[in-house]
């Protein structure tokens, strides 16, 4: 039996014996589907999202159905062949993404899962998400002295599916040459997407977005290929360091390299109130907020992410918002994906607040049209393709993916 037949089985069972009404049931059944294990256990989560919606989602209604789903921001956190030595900064910061995912699923998650078969399931065969951006990481002064999650392997995963991934390259600016040669060889080789960037942390020396002599260099060498997407983590401390988890720098090396998008990764939560301020006094439309890792706090802090998100939407506007789930750390996206489709402002915060109404449109912004302007997507050309796709195939059929897998039978003739 699937588990959408189990569920509709449940929710009608339990209609029967129980006094409450339709709709009330359905919204637990559909905070049950989708959000576990959240639902709506903080009270006051309830009221940002919207009945008629979660009823619809409850009853599969076509109405439902998620738009062009374009993820920003996932990740393996396992490389091919493993780890040989850890430093203990690179153990906490692989036993930390692990806790958090844990934290979501309800179940102990070892590091060594989070890979390549974690991340094709959670995105293409338990998801809407359409295409995916793989993010590399680098830091290898933390991990054997490789990068954790190298470029070349994550161009190794896009072979598999290259309908449906995307690859984000990444170099350690404090690197110097060493990091320009190796962008060039990701721009030339490897045919990256963007480029991701990552605040000191689990290696610890600092680097600033708008250093002329160490940065500077790297954002030539994206111009110079045609490459135009600068991403960065800013915002939630936590594993960095917070002296540059902020965004003053962003914003001058905005500025500075106008035919950039620069793209704050987490919104800079909680500094997303800056981000905004920083975009307005330097006078750039190139500043982006990207959504990753906040899903979890429309349940646990709903004020406050309604906060963040309204922030971001007033200040940078709904057409600088992209989609992204932070996969595998905060868990699968399908909650995330369903839980955003019903979400929306209570009217007395767009009253009160000034808070802007969320509306479809919008919504269709942030899930996918932002991130296919930006990386010059075509959704029609795209969605022809994924629709050819074996993954999309098994999704659809609702099948586990083979445990014997030839790559080069993921896209179908």
């Amino acid at each position: 039996m699937s588990r959408s037949t189990r569920q509709d089985k449940e929710t009608k069972a339990a209609a029967a014996g129980s006094r409450v009404s339709r709709r009330q049931l359905l919204m637990g059944a559909a905070a049950y589907a989708v959000l576990p294990p959240f639902a709506f256990s903080t009270p006051s989560a309830a009221q940002y999202f919207d009945s008629d919606a979660l009823e619809k989602i409850a009853d599969r209604d076509p109405e439902a159905a998620a738009p062009f789903i374009i993820d920003a921001q996932t990740h393996v956190w396992w490389r091919e062949g493993g780890l040989r030595t850890l430093t203990p900064s690179g153990e906490h910061f692989l036993k930390t993404l692990a806790g958090s995912r844990a934290s979501v699923i309800g179940k102990p998650v070892p590091i060594a899962d989070m890979g390549r078969m974690m991340f094709v399931e959670d995105m293409f065969l338990h998801s809407e998400t359409d295409i995916a951006f793989l993010n590399s990481f680098g830091m290898r002064g933390a991990f054997d002295g490789v990068d954790l999650f190298p470029p070349r392997e994550a161009a190794f995963i896009r072979s598999m599916a290259p309908a449906r991934i995307r690859v984000l390259g990444v170099v350690d600016p404090p690197d110097g040459q060493s990091a320009v040669d190796s962008l060039v060889y990701q721009c030339e080789e490897l045919k990256i997407d963007g480029l991701k960037l990552y605040p000191p942390g689990p290696v610890t020396t600092g680097w600033r977005m708008d250093d002329e002599k160490t940065t500077y260099p790297l954002y030539e060498v994206l111009r110079k290929h045609g490459v135009k997407n600068v991403c960065v983590h800013k915002g939630l401390p936590g594993l960095f360091l917070e002296e540059y988890c902020h965004t003053a720098d962003l914003a001058k090396a905005a500025a500075d390299f106008p035919d950039l998008n620069f793209i704050a990764f987490h919104c800079s939560f909680p500094f997303e109130a800056e981000l905004a301020e920083h975009a307005r006094k330097a006078k750039v439309k190139n500043i982006y907020a990207e959504m990753g890792g906040l899903a979890p706090y429309m349940f646990r802090t709903p004020e406050r992410y309604a906060q963040m998100l309204a922030t971001v939407l007033n200040g940078l506007g709904a057409d600088h918002v992209l989609w992204g789930t932070d996969t595998p750390v905060a868990g699968p996206p399908h909650w995330q994906i369903l839980a955003f489709q019903a979400y929306g402002f209570p009217a007395q915060l767009v009253e009160s607040k000034g808070y802007p109404a969320i509306t479809p449109a919008m919504k269709r912004q942030i899930l996918g049209e932002n991130a296919a302007r930006l990386y010059g997507i075509n959704v029609r050309d795209a969605s022809h393709a994924i629709y050819k796709d074996l993954l999309y195939k098994l999704r659809v059929d609702g099948n586990p993916l083979p445990l014997e897998v030839d790559p080069s039978r993921w896209t179908a003739g």
